[in-house]
């Protein structure tokens, strides 16, 4: 299977490097591209008319994690963009995913304590994996 557009959804933590590392292997593979995703949760009753200096600062601090992120694929000659859009996490990177055509999410996953499986599975990108229409690779 070729993968040539990839999508990488990250949130400002420094805890994506093996998923980067995955995502940089396969669209090297394939001559693809990797798309940096953050999406800024909106905050309920917090509206981004009312509140654009707080949400633009937030914008500011997610587009310069993306361009850090995207330093380190540079050396690897990977092709790359960034992409920040607003809203609820899990649901925009489906959607965004579904409208722009990935062949596949490389999203970091958390280790699941096999004594408290339930814990897991609520986070973000096992929920990403059950909702998503393309294929997804969780990297631990």
């Amino acid at each position: 299977m070729r993968f040539q557009k990839i999508l990488l959804p990250v949130d400002l933590s420094a805890k994506h490097g093996p998923a980067l590392e995955v995502a940089a292997q396969l669209a090297s593979r394939d001559a693809g591209e990797v798309i940096l995703l953050h999406v800024i949760e909106l905050i309920p009753g917090l509206e981004v008319e009312e509140e654009k200096h707080f949400y633009g600062r937030l914008e500011k601090l997610a587009a310069a994690h993306l361009e850090k992120l995207g330093e380190i694929l540079k050396p690897k000659k990977v092709r790359h963009r960034a992409q920040i859009i607003l809203g609820n996490r899990g649901a925009e990177t489906v959607r965004f995913a579904r409208e722009n055509g990935i062949d596949l999410i490389v999203v970091t996953s958390p280790p699941v304590d096999p004594d408290h499986l339930a814990a897991g599975w609520a986070s973000l990108s096992y929920k990403i994996g059950l909702a998503a229409t393309c294929p997804v690779l969780l990297v631990k």
